[in-house]
């Protein structure tokens, strides 16, 4: 699942993003079915990152550039299906989007169509700035009309598993996205039209050893790029906020980022148990094992 956000713009940015993170944020936490969910803020389109590529735009209205990106994964369909019938994600979450969120435009990818290629980060429960440079790369087709496999295979194939063998990138993640009609998650009050007609088909999460990689990237499948690809939009991932991982919710995701910011002050490791989240939280603390258990 990719979420696409915009930010409402009669609020200052750093309130949404904080409601995000720590509000709306923790409900995602207390409804079961997530492999992972991490929340990604993003900075404004990076277009100077590569030199000039016939035929594709690397420049985006500022209108149409996303402020953050929802993330989340499921291990299978009846997960998946789990995660939409809980009330908190069928009703609260839907509900609650419109107190931050400007527009939404989100995604549900095919089963089995994205995947990690490569991390050498390993680092699953990335809370705040990431550990190297980081971007998220989307890609939208040459033309409305673009055959939908073909646009799939071709960045899967073609840019990002060559990419992925390349020694300056630490991890790369690549995500096909279905052509977006309407958003995949109801958020009554906020509008779910895309900003511009040029909708992305798919994005690569990159993280590099210096931003330069990127530039070389792109070089190098230049001429391939150009045959599927109309436009590449780099926005590059500012922090990133780990709510679910591997199926269980993180103390982040329980508690909120200025909560735990004060137990490591603090020094308040006994805040961190299971003993005492389970009391605080009760089974909300299992994640999908709780799931596993009903079923």
């Amino acid at each position: 699942m990719t979420a696409f956000c915009w930010w409402r713009a009669d609020i200052p940015q750093d309130v949404c993003e904080t409601y995000w993170r720590d509000v709306h944020g923790i409900m995602f936490a207390h409804a079961p079915g997530l492999w992972r969910y991490r929340q990604l803020r993003l900075a404004a389109n990076r277009s100077d990152l590569y030199r000039a590529v016939p035929r594709v735009s690397f420049d985006a209205p500022e209108a149409a550039q996303p402020q953050g990106m929802g993330h989340g994964l499921f291990l299978s369909e009846a997960d998946l299906a789990a995660f939409g019938g809980n009330p908190v994600a069928r009703e609260t979450i839907p509900n609650d989007a419109h107190n931050f969120i400007g527009r939404i435009g989100a995604q549900l990818s095919a089963p089995g169509s994205g995947g990690t290629l490569v991390d050498r980060v390993d680092e699953p429960e990335v809370q705040g700035p990431p550990p190297a440079p980081t971007f998220v790369l989307c890609f939208a087709p040459r033309t409305e009309a673009a055959p939908v496999e073909a646009f799939h295979r071709h960045l899967t194939e073609r840019v990002a598993r060559p990419w992925s063998e390349h020694p300056g990138v630490l991890r790369l993640r690549v995500e096909p996205l279905p052509p977006y009609g309407r958003s995949a998650m109801s958020s009554p009050g906020v509008p779910h039209r895309w900003p511009t007609d040029a909708t992305y088909l798919g994005w690569i999460e990159l993280a590099v050893r210096n931003e330069g990689v990127v530039g070389d990237l792109l070089a190098g499948v230049a001429d391939e790029l150009a045959e599927q690809v109309g436009a590449v939009h780099a926005y590059p991932v500012r922090e990133i906020y780990t709510i679910i991982s591997a199926g269980r919710p993180t103390t982040v995701g329980l508690r909120g980022y200025p909560a735990v910011q004060a137990i490591d002050a603090a020094g308040a490791d006994e805040q961190r148990s299971e003993a005492v989240l389970e009391l605080l939280f009760g089974d909300a603390v299992r994640g999908l094992d709780r799931l596993r258990r009903r079923t």
